[in-house]
């Protein structure tokens, strides 16, 4: 299935919505951590500076909108990634949309809190 496929949403049901969206943040996920894998390794500098220098890029309020956004990405695929090993073990099999609704509103909740408590530790 070419991934071109997946975002033709015409007449899918939400959960295919949510398939859809776990394999994408999953993606997202395993790029970042591959980039900050690699980037982490560039940090050998033993006196500091490189790794002080990458603090006081990346700490900074333009850095926080992709932090949010990878924020969300982790909470929405963990929380989905629950709901659907609930699902694959039998459980809930009747309740298939409300598990889906209040896994949502479950990942907003944690994520606002979230967003809220980097932005206030970043100095908003």
């Amino acid at each position: 299935m070419a991934i071109g496929r997946w975002f033709n949403l015409a007449g899918k049901s939400s959960s295919y919505w949510a398939w859809m969206f776990h394999r994408l943040t999953g993606m997202v996920l395993l790029v970042y951590l591959c980039m900050h894998l690699l980037y982490l390794t560039s940090l050998t500098d033993k006196t500091g500076h490189t790794y002080e220098s990458y603090i006081s890029t990346t700490v900074t309020p333009s850095f926080l909108v992709f932090d949010v956004l990878l924020v969300l990405c982790g909470i929405y695929h963990g929380i989905n990634g629950l709901r659907l090993i609930i699902h694959e073990l039998g459980f809930a099999h009747g309740q298939r949309k409300a598990l889906l609704t209040l896994s949502i509103v479950i990942t907003i909740v944690l994520w606002l809190y979230a967003s809220y408590t980097m932005y206030s530790l970043v100095g908003g």
